[in-house]
């Protein structure tokens, strides 16, 4: 093989090889895309064309290897192939920068369904979360409950203490809540001092057996800025969950039942 079929097969060869470099990243990141089929349509076409591109470039390459001629006489025919090496190139470059625009958009929608203050589901976060895990429970036929779960007195942590002194309760609180959970339950926290969970497969008296043992875990776990024994306690409600109920409907029920138990005396669980 001479020289010029040996450099026009190697250029040729590594064109092919970044455009397949560039298919496979380019699938893979087309794939990645959620709930835009046109975004992810416009990409798994884009692919192609690098397939296309890719086996062009080998067909010559094999051609030229196979005939043991060359086709470039001058200077700018080399450069025109080895220039050809540039449209993969940029398609990587390209997929790069889809792999980057996917990452923050996804660190975005995190952010936007995240409570900043304890890392747990905000109310939107929570909603998106409990929706499907609730239809995947009542796929199964399974019961499923949700509580509200309220700090008692938070105002008075606040008010007496300062507010770092309430956030670091309400981060403890948290924390309680998310290593006592299952995987399969879903946490939030839907603003100020006041929580939810959701029980796929717990009926509303197992769901009320959960909210006592949080409530015994967060006074015995989470201390109280006074340090002088006083202890954090919660009050909660509980409402079940079947499939005419919606997920607003019954945390309106379970949100009553928190207000009786309020009432009540605070420090204990309400099954509405």
């Amino acid at each position: 093989m001479t020289w010029d079929v040996a450099l026009h097969v190697a250029l040729r060869a590594m064109t092919a090889a970044l455009a397949l470099a560039a298919f496979g990243y380019g699938v893979t990141r087309a794939l990645n895309v959620r709930g835009d089929l046109f975004r992810r349509a416009l990409r798994l076409i884009g692919t192609l064309l690098l397939l296309g591109f890719a086996s062009l470039t080998a067909l010559d390459a094999a051609t030229v290897s196979l005939r043991g001629v060359a086709p470039e006489n001058e200077l700018l025919d080399w450069i025109w192939v080895a220039l050809d090496a540039l449209v993969p190139a940029f398609f990587l470059l390209l997929i790069e920068s889809w792999r980057r625009r996917d990452q923050l958009e996804a660190q975005l929608a995190a952010l936007s369904e995240t409570d900043p203050l304890t890392g747990l589901p905000n109310r939107r976060g929570f909603v998106a979360r409990a929706l499907p895990a609730i239809a995947a429970a009542q796929r199964q036929g399974a019961a499923c409950s949700v509580l509200m779960l309220d700090l008692d007195r938070f105002k008075a942590i606040n008010d007496g203490f300062g507010h770092p002194a309430g956030d670091e309760v309400l981060r403890g609180v948290a924390a309680t809540i998310t290593e006592a959970v299952r995987a399969a339950d879903v946490a939030g926290r839907l603003g100020g001092e006041e929580f939810a969970l959701l029980l796929p497969g717990d009926d509303p008296m197992a769901a009320g057996h959960v909210a006592d043992r949080l409530r015994a875990l967060v006074a015995d776990a989470v201390p109280h800025p006074a340090g002088d024994g006083t202890r954090v306690t919660l009050s909660a409600g509980v409402a079940g969950l079947d499939g005419a109920t919606t997920l607003d409907a019954a945390l309106a029920v379970a949100d009553r039942a928190l207000y009786a138990a309020k009432a009540a005396g605070r420090d204990r669980v309400v099954i509405g």
